[in-house]
C-alpha cells in the first residue's frame, strides 16, 4: 500500500472515531437526564421508561430538522455605507438585522463569503483585509479593519444560525476593481496568474457587465506556490474561527473555456506538463491531437482534485466537525471538458461532505435534468444541497413563486437547499418561505 493511501485510510478512522466519541459523549449526557427524571403519582421504572421514549421522540426531530440543510449565500455589507463598514459597532447592528431577517425566512446557515479578489474580511497573514475605499470592504487607509468574520459568527450564535466560510479559491480578481496590476496578489506574483493561449490573464469567455468589459483572473492550480498559499489561508481560517459550521469552496475550477479560449498556458504550467508528460501543450488540439489532448484535460484536472484534496486535509486536521462542501456546475461530463471540475471524485475519495450544484436556470426543465443527474451521480454519504437562483423561481414586482425549484429537494431525497442571495430575500419572499416550512 502507498504511504498516501495508508494517510488517507487513517485519516478516515480518526474521522470515524471521533464521531463515535461523540455519540458515547450525546448517551451519556441523555442517560444522566433520563435518571434524573421522575413523573409524580407513577412508579420510577414506569416514569423513566417514558421520559426515555419522549426523548427519543425528541432527538429524532431535532437530528431531523437539522439534517436539512437551508442556506443562504451572503455578501457582507451590500448596500452599506461606508459609516457603517468604518464602524465596527455600526457594522455589528447592520449585521444582527441581516442575520434576524434570514432567521425569520427560516433558514439555518450562512455561506459567508469570506475571501474574494485576493481580499479577506478578517485579520490576515496572507491577505490584506478589504479596504473602505471599494465596495464591502472595512480596512482604513493603514489596512487597519475590525473583523468581520468573528462578528458575524457571534452574532449568528445568538440566532442558532451557522456560519461557514464561502472562500473563492482559484478566481481572484475582477477588472472591475482595476487593472491586474492593482490585484493584492497579482501584483505581487504576476506568474501565479492562469494565462490563456495568447498569454492574457483575462477569461474573457465569463465577461460580465453591461458591456461584457469586466473580467475575472484566476490563479493556477499547477504552480506550487499557489496551492501552499492556498493552504495558509484555509489553515489560517480554520485555526482561528473554530465556532464556524464548515467551510466552502467557489470558483474550485478553469474557467469557462472554449476551443478558442483554452487555458492554462502559463510557462510554468507548460514546464511541469512537459516534465510529466513528455508534451507540448502548445502544440495540442482537440481536433488535430485529440488523444493528447485528453492527457493535457486529464492533467489540468488533477491539478484541481489534489488541491481539493490538500485543503480537506487541511481542514480535516484542525476541525474534523466542519463541513467541506464546494459549489459546483451540474453536468459532470460537461465540467470535466471545459472546468476540470471533477466532483464526483471529489465525493467518492471523501474530499466534500457536500456538493451545491448550481441549478442556475429559469428552464425549470433543464433544471430538472441536471437535478436528477446530479442525484445520479453522486451517493451517499455525500450530502446535496441543490443550489437556487432566487430570481429564477422568484419575481419580486410580479409577485410570483414557482414551488417547483424548492420543491426538488424532497422529490429528489436532497438534504437541504442553498438559495442565492441573501439580499434577494424580501419581506414577500420570507413570508413565502415560512409558510413552506
Amino acid at each position: 500500500m502507498k504511504p498516501q493511501m495508508k494517510t488517507d485510510k487513517h485519516r478516515l478512522r480518526k474521522r470515524k472515531f471521533a464521531g463515535m466519541k461523540e455519540i458515547k459523549r450525546m448517551k451519556r449526557i441523555f442517560k444522566s437526564f433520563v435518571l434524573s427524571q421522575s413523573i409524580p403519582f407513577i412508579p420510577v421504572k414506569i416514569s423513566v421508561s417514558i421520559c426515555v421514549y419522549l426523548w427519543l421522540i425528541f432527538f429524532a426531530l431535532t437530528f431531523v430538522a437539522q439534517a436539512q440543510m437551508k442556506a443562504v449565500w451572503v455578501r457582507p455589507f451590500i448596500n452599506a455605507d461606508v459609516e457603517t463598514r468604518r464602524e465596527a459597532a455600526k457594522g455589528r447592528e447592520f449585521i444582527r438585522k441581516e442575520l434576524s431577517r434570514i432567521k425569520s425566512a427560516n433558514l439555518n446557515t450562512i455561506y459567508l463569503e469570506s475571501f474574494w479578489d485576493g481580499y479577506a474580511i478578517y485579520p490576515s497573514k496572507f491577505a490584506p483585509q478589504r479596504p473602505l475605499n471599494i465596495n464591502y470592504g472595512v480596512a482604513d487607509e493603514r489596512g487597519k479593519g475590525w473583523d468581520v468574520l468573528q462578528t458575524y459568527v457571534e452574532e449568528a450564535a445568538k440566532l442558532d444560525l451557522k456560519i461557514h466560510a464561502w472562500i473563492h479559491v482559484f478566481h481572484q480578481w475582477n477588472t472591475n476593481l482595476g487593472g491586474v496590476e492593482k490585484s493584492p496578489i497579482f501584483s505581487k506574483h504576476a506568474d501565479w496568474a492562469m494565462l490563456d493561449a495568447k498569454g492574457s490573464p483575462l477569461v474573457v469567455s465569463e465577461a460580465e457587465g453591461a458591456n461584457r468589459d469586466i473580467f475575472k483572473v484566476f490563479m493556477s492550480p499547477s504552480n506550487a506556490e499557489v496551492r501552499k498559499y492556498l493552504r495558509g489561508v484555509v489553515g489560517e481560517i480554520s485555526k482561528n474561527y473554530p465556532r464556524l459550521g464548515g467551510i466552502q469552496w467557489d470558483y474550485i475550477r478553469y474557467p469557462l473555456q472554449y476551443p478558442e479560449s483554452p487555458f492554462d498556458y502559463n510557462p510554468l504550467t507548460l514546464a511541469a506538463f512537459q516534465r510529466e508528460t513528455k508534451l507540448d501543450a502548445r502544440k495540442l488540439s482537440a481536433k488535430d491531437t485529440p488523444k493528447e489532448w485528453k492527457i493535457w484535460q486529464d492533467w489540468k484536472t488533477r491539478q484541481v482534485t489534489e488541491t481539493v484534496k490538500e485543503l480537506a486535509g487541511i481542514v480535516r486536521k484542525n476541525q474534523p466537525r466542519w463541513e467541506i462542501s464546494a459549489a459546483v456546475f451540474p453536468d459532470i461530463e460537461q465540467n470535466l471538458r471545459v472546468k476540470q471540475q471533477d466532483w464526483k471524485t471529489w465525493a467518492k475519495e471523501g474530499y466534500v461532505d457536500a456538493l451545491l450544484p448550481m441549478l442556475y436556470n429559469r428552464d425549470f426543465n433543464r433544471v430538472e435534468t441536471w437535478a436528477k443527474d446530479f442525484r445520479r451521480d453522486v451517493a451517499p454519504p455525500t450530502k446535496i444541497y441543490p443550489a437556487l437562483f432566487i430570481g429564477h423561481f422568484y419575481d419580486e414586482r410580479a409577485k410570483t413563486f414557482d414551488a417547483r425549484y424548492l420543491d426538488l429537494e424532497t422529490k429528489y431525497k436532497f438534504d437541504g437547499f442553498g438559495l442565492f442571495a441573501a439580499q434577494s430575500l424580501t419581506d414577500d419572499l420570507i413570508e413565502r418561505l415560512t409558510k413552506r416550512n
